[in-house]
């Protein structure tokens, strides 16, 4: 990614946040919604999805999030009114990694695209760190298609910690660190038990406004969720990793150290993956090389060592640092289309565009301009 990224400032009432943002990325919004559908229907030919359908089907998450958290959806208003955009449309961008589970329910990788991957995140305790400073990190791994619409979002609210949230356009957030010392990353997985409900950015966001670490995992685990994603989180010398499905979760156990990427491990959540939705091994190739790769470095990590991780090309294309395959469409081929690094103690994320392996990290402050 040669362009800068674009940061946002967003202050004031959930609403003025909103409008704030809309208006700072409109085009880039306007663009991204007109866009958004042919992704989908690009991944899954038997969903034959229009955008005015998956919208719908998008708008039966809305009383859930209502009452989940009544700011999240006036500051999704404010994005809408600040890009001159129906709310609908910007409720169904918020739901994109909910929109996963609709490709060919009960079909999984009989009939998904073969190049499908994910992410990968990488949780560091501070006995397994070189400096005992905590740090998450992820590569973020979606079709190329994305890549053009990342921003930063630096979040001054009227009250509650300020928060660094790495976003799409028009996407509340996807994952950050606050000014509590709260940190999350995330690795989507697809369950059987996925159903309308609260979907994953207003999760990342409700921790990522909390004042506790157990706050921030009470958002995660406690909420009425839409479908299946492990939230990885860091907070005041304590760690979590939690599968989550749309009604089921588990934490597993840190030791120093986890990697996790787009399968379950636990013996308990196995049962609620779908079954065949990864057409091929590249998710368990990656959660070994980057725990290994971890369990290697335990005391000496730190995030320049993190950094190096992000670069892994073990099992090519569909590696840690995700390049799709040569000449494949910006709508299906995945890629690394972000990878950050994070102390949430210091209140940093050091942020690359695309592929790490290509793109230089870049510091972010919750304090002020980038560094």
């Amino acid at each position: 990614m040669s362009q800068s990224i674009p940061v946002i400032e967003l202050a004031g009432t959930a609403y003025e946040r909103g409008l704030c943002h809309g208006r700072a990325m409109k085009d880039a919004i306007a663009d991204f919604v007109a866009s958004i559908a042919a992704v989908h229907t690009a991944n899954n030919a038997f969903l034959r999805a229009e955008h005015q359908s998956l919208t719908n089907f998008c708008l039966r998450n809305l009383g859930f999030l209502e009452n989940f958290s009544r700011d999240l959806v006036e500051e999704m208003r404010g994005i809408a009114d600040g890009a001159g955009l129906p709310f609908a449309e910007i409720l169904h961008l918020n739901c994109f990694l909910e929109l996963e589970d609709l490709r060919a329910p009960g079909l999984g990788g009989r009939a998904l695209p073969d190049a499908l991957w994910g992410c990968t995140t990488i949780n560091v305790m501070a006995d397994a760190a070189a400096d005992a400073r905590p740090c998450l990190a992820q590569t973020y791994d979606m079709e190329k298609y994305y890549e053009k619409y990342l921003c930063l979002l630096r979040i001054t609210p009227d009250k509650g910690p300020r928060a660094l949230a790495v976003s799409f356009a028009g996407i509340l957030g996807l994952n950050g660190v606050n000014s509590a010392g709260v940190g999350l990353v995330i690795n989507k997985v697809a369950a059987t038990d996925a159903r309308p409900g609260v979907i994953y950015p207003f999760i990342a966001r409700k921790a990522l406004a909390a004042e506790r670490i157990g706050d921030a995992l009470g958002a995660v685990i406690f909420s009425p969720r839409a479908t299946g994603i492990t939230y990885q989180l860091s907070g005041a010398g304590v760690a979590f990793c939690a599968e989550t499905s749309a009604t089921g979760y588990d934490l597993l156990p840190i030791h120093g150290s986890r990697a996790h990427t787009n399968h379950y491990l636990s013996e308990r959540m196995r049962t609620f993956e779908t079954p065949g939705w990864l057409s091929h091994g590249g998710s368990m190739v990656r959660t070994q090389v980057a725990q290994a790769f971890l369990d290697s470095r335990h005391g000496r990590l730190d995030p320049e060592a993190v950094k190096e991780l992000t670069r892994n090309h073990v099992n090519h294309p569909r590696c840690i640092c995700a390049h799709g395959f040569p000449g494949e469409d910006e709508k299906t081929a995945f890629h690394t289309v972000f990878a950050v690094v994070m102390d949430p103690a210091a209140g940093w994320l050091d942020l690359c565009g695309g592929n790490p392996c290509e793109n230089p990290y870049r510091r972010f402050e919750l304090s002020g301009p980038a560094a």
